[in-house]
C-alpha cells in the first residue's frame, strides 16, 4: 500500500492511497482542478482513479466530489447520511455506494469508525491490504475509547493536530468558534494528539502523520514538538507534520 496526502487543513483535504489492485481518493476538499494538480505533481494520471471515499460532508472534505467523480465516472462511497447531503453536488446519473458497515475497494479493505464531530456522521477509517493497516483519524473533538480500540491496530496513523489551545484561546477568533473548535464537537489539540499517542504507540507502528493543522492557531514546529513531549525519542523516527499547501511524500506502508 502507498498513500499521499494531496491536502489537509480546513481549506480542503484529500488523501490518495494506491493498492496493488487500484486506487482510491479519501474526500475530495478542493476543486476537481487543484486535485489533478496534486496527483500529477506526484506522476498519478486523475483518470487513473477508481473510486472516492468520504469521511463527512464538510464542505472542505466534498467542495470537488460532484464534478471529479463526474468528469473522471468514478463510483462515491460513504454513509448513507453522508450521500444524502452531498446530493446537491451530484450529477443526477452519479453512481453512489451507500456502506453499512467495511467494504472493499480494490484490495482494500475499509473499516469505518465514529468520530465525535460537529457533522454527524463523520467517520474514520482503517484501511488493510495484506495484513498492513493505515489509519485515518482527523475530525474529532474528543477521544473517545472506540476511537483508541480503532488506531490501536494502525501500523501507519494520520492523526489531527489541529491547534495549540493557548493559540487559540489567546487568538483573534470569536468565543462561540474557540468553543465550537475546543469543544466535543471540534478538533484535537496538539495536547489531545499526544496523549493519544502516548496510549497507543506500539513497536508496530512506522508511520504517523499530524495533519488537519490550523494556521491561525498552530504550527508544524508545535505540532511536532508537542507530540515528542508526549513520546519522547520513540516518535523522531516516526513522525512527520504535514502543512495545508503542501502535498506529502508518496508513503508505502
Amino acid at each position: 500500500m502507498q498513500y499521499c496526502i494531496l491536502a489537509s487543513g480546513s481549506k480542503g483535504n484529500s488523501i490518495f492511497v494506491e493498492s496493488y489492485y487500484g486506487r482510491v481518493l479519501i474526500d475530495v476538499g478542493l476543486t476537481a482542478r487543484q486535485i489533478e494538480l496534486r496527483l500529477q505533481s506526484r506522476d498519478v494520471e486523475p483518470d487513473s482513479i477508481d473510486a472516492v471515499v468520504l469521511t463527512h460532508a464538510h464542505r472542505d472534505h466534498v467542495r470537488g466530489v460532484g464534478v471529479f467523480a463526474n468528469r473522471y465516472k468514478i463510483p462515491i462511497y460513504a454513509h448513507p447520511d453522508t450521500l444524502d447531503s452531498i446530493t446537491p453536488l451530484l450529477k443526477r446519473n452519479q453512481v453512489v455506494h451507500p456502506w453499512q458497515g467495511p467494504f472493499e475497494i480494490v484490495g482494500l479493505r475499509f473499516t469505518p469508525f465514529r468520530l465525535p464531530h460537529d457533522c454527524d456522521p463523520t467517520v474514520g477509517y482503517l484501511i488493510e491490504e495484506n495484513g498492513r493497516v493505515l489509519g485515518l483519524c482527523t475530525d474529532l473533538g474528543v477521544v473517545t475509547e472506540e476511537v483508541r480500540r480503532h488506531v490501536r491496530q494502525a501500523q501507519a496513523l494520520i492523526l489531527e493536530s489541529n491547534h495549540d489551545s493557548h493559540l487559540l484561546m489567546t487568538g483573534p477568533y470569536p468565543w462561540h468558534l474557540k468553543e465550537r473548535i475546543a469543544g466535543r464537537g471540534g478538533h484535537l489539540s496538539n495536547d489531545e494528539a499526544g496523549e493519544l499517542l502516548r496510549e497507543i504507540l506500539h513497536p508496530g507502528i512506522r508511520q504517523v502523520v499530524l495533519g488537519h493543522l490550523s494556521d491561525e492557531n498552530n504550527t508544524p514546529e508545535l505540532a511536532l514538538t508537542t507530540a515528542l513531549r508526549y513520546v519522547g525519542q520513540a516518535g523522531e523516527a516516526l513522525i512527520e507534520v504535514i502543512e495545508q499547501r503542501t502535498v506529502s511524500r508518496m508513503f508505502s506502508l
